[in-house]
């Protein structure tokens, strides 16, 4: 797979990912977060290991890689995917937007770390220009707004950025020997026993009586989020790095800043366009680097 396509599928994510800080709202609205997200990889699950099976004739992980898929499942799967609906259940979708934004600086410290990427000054100074532009879109003071439970979703949000800046950092070695795919048809798998247990009563008592925008917003969360946002973000794990994956989460608050305004006719301020820039500014310094590279060695 050539690297511009590999950039434009991680774009593509981050921008799906960034839509659903709305779409996901209307989702724990009848439903709790725990009960959304049982019933998402539920279904997302098996839907990932048939499609792996399909393609690759075989889901065979072998029996000493077991325990890090386990951790791996249990921290990308249920527990971060726990905390984002927590997050944006209890404040705005521009606000949590921030917060999952400052997963790639612990993605940053945790691979240096664990010695997984050696260190670069220059992704260093692109990871802060674009948390800065990150910060400058979201922290817009709106006078419109009143959020209640601000300082439980904060610490929640906080909680869910540290969880999904180790996931990727976790299950590289996993992905490094098996494929994207793989890793995260298993981390689903494994990551909804938990979740089913958890919320079993709640779903089994449920009459599935519910409102036409749940059901939507269950089925773009586990075939646009899930199935295709987590599969392609771990081929960008695994061609490219985990850095430079990560990095891409800056664009998120920007996707979800606009979609809010079309959606939600939300004003989008001057400071926020300034903000989406800076993000983009600070993308092209982690990878510049890497580009002229890349360019080289094909004219080589």
């Amino acid at each position: 797979m050539k690297r511009w396509t590999i950039e434009c599928l991680l774009l593509a994510v981050v921008v799906i990912w960034g839509i659903n800080y709305t779409i996901g709202k209307y989702g724990v609205v009848e439903l709790t977060a725990i009960d959304f997200t049982a019933i998402r990889m539920l279904i997302a699950a098996p839907l990932l290991l048939f499609i792996t099976l399909g393609i690759e004739r075989s889901v065979l992980i072998r029996r000493e890689d077991l325990g890090r898929l386990v951790i791996v499942s249990i921290v990308g799967i249920t527990l971060y995917q726990t905390l984002f609906m927590e997050t944006i259940k209890y404040i705005s979708a521009t606000n949590a937007s921030l917060l999952i934004s400052l997963s790639p600086i612990f993605t940053t410290i945790f691979s240096l770390l664990m010695r997984q990427e050696r260190f670069s000054i220059q992704k260093l100074l692109g990871s802060l220009t674009a948390f800065i532009g990150a910060a400058l879109v979201l922290l817009v003071h709106d006078p419109s707004s009143h959020q209640k439970n601000v300082v439980m979703g904060t610490m929640i949000g906080i909680l869910a950025s540290v969880s999904w800046g180790v996931y990727p950092i976790l299950a590289n070695p996993l992905i490094n020997k098996y494929s994207a795919l793989r890793v995260t048809a298993w981390s689903a798998m494994i990551g909804a026993v938990p979740l089913f247990l958890l919320s079993s009563s709640n779903l089994l008592s449920l009459s599935f009586h519910l409102k036409l925008t749940t059901w939507l917003s269950l089925l773009y969360s586990i075939l646009f989020v899930t199935i295709f946002g987590l599969v392609a973000w771990y081929v960008g794990v695994q061609k490219i790095g985990a850095t430079n994956t990560m990095v891409y989460m800056y664009v998120t608050p920007l996707a979800a800043v606009l979609f809010a305004a079309i959606w939600a006719h939300e004003h989008v301020y001057f400071q926020q366009i300034i903000g989406g820039s800076i993000i983009f500014i600070g993308l092209w310094l982690v990878k510049h680097k890497r580009i002229v590279r890349m360019s080289r060695a094909e004219h080589d």
